[in-house]
């Protein structure tokens, strides 16, 4: 597949808030510049947000609102913004509608490849197709024993109930930066949850005190369809480094990887840095990747 071709066929998802508006603002200018206008982005934020984030609109950018994705009527509460109300007026907690909202690619796009993009993250580098495309299957992130314990077992036994498994680990972590998900098998997905809970898949995802929709597809996809039929290939390496602490700035700094090749990377949003400290220690970063390239 040529790299016109493999472009058409991507798209960049990106959920966000007005919060992070600055930081979705970086990401956007380093998809500008670095990844191919063929790919199309869409940004999804709550209908409130969405006139500020009107201004980040383009040719292949589409701003989106959480409530026009989501299915059925979700109302978010006025005076208690990390709350929502489904179409039954059930009470959905802030981040399970993250969830909910991401299951509904298949709503926001009809391209077949999707990669999630958080608005704390900026592109390094042009996407390497090799990485994501292999004879035609799309990138899974995989990790195997890694996080099989505390909220992340939890997450295990959640994505087990809801496909229809005895709690367990699964024995992989699914979760990491610039996850990827094919169209298809997130159809596939919702329509697999229906069956077993007997009920709308929102309600039998949102309802419940925590999931992480990662998990949830990545379990799906190994051990509900089968990796080889799924479109998918594993994948245990980090396509986009990631600094989790403020006190870890000047670690990360000195000794992120550039010969491992990271095609972008996330600073955390809630650390504490200021724009300031972003633009100078995201130029650094350009700098030190611009020397190890040369070297």
């Amino acid at each position: 597949m040529s790299p016109t071709n493999i472009n058409e066929q991507l798209a960049l998802i990106t959920c966000s808030y007005r919060p992070d508006f600055e930081r979705c603002a970086r990401l956007c200018a380093s998809v500008d510049a670095l990844i191919s206008p063929d790919t199309a982005h869409f940004i999804i934020v709550p209908d409130r947000d969405r006139k500020i984030f009107s201004t980040l609109e383009s040719k292949n950018r589409t701003i989106l609102s959480t409530e026009d994705v989501l299915p059925g009527r979700f109302l978010q509460l006025p005076l208690f913004k990390k709350w929502w109300l489904d179409d039954s007026m059930w009470p959905i907690r802030g981040w399970m509608v993250q969830q909910v909202t991401k299951l509904c690619a298949d709503v926001v796009t009809s391209r077949e490849n999707i990669i999630f993009v958080d608005s704390d993250i900026e592109f390094l580098k042009p996407l390497q197709h090799d990485r994501l495309l292999r004879d035609g299957a799309l990138r899974l992130h995989r990790k195997p024993g890694h996080k099989n314990e505390g909220v992340h077992l939890k997450w295990h036994h959640a994505s087990a109930e809801l496909l229809g498994f005895s709690p367990r680990y699964f024995g992989s972590d699914y979760i990491g930066a610039l996850a990827s998900w094919r169209r298809s098998n997130v159809v596939h997905l919702k329509r697999h949850i229906e069956e077993r809970q007997e009920r709308p898949w929102h309600e039998a995802v949102g309802r419940r005190m925590t999931v992480s929709e990662y998990t949830l597809y990545g379990v799906f996809v190994e051990h509900v369809i089968g990796i080889e039929e799924s479109g998918h290939f594993h994948d245990p390496n980090d396509l986009c480094q990631c600094l989790w602490f403020k006190d870890e700035t000047e670690k990360f700094l000195n000794e992120i990887d550039h010969r491992d090749s990271p095609q972008a990377v996330l600073l955390q949003s809630n650390i504490g840095l200021s724009p300031e400290a972003t633009h100078t220690l995201m130029s650094q970063l350009r700098k030190n990747m611009a020397a190890s390239q040369l070297g």
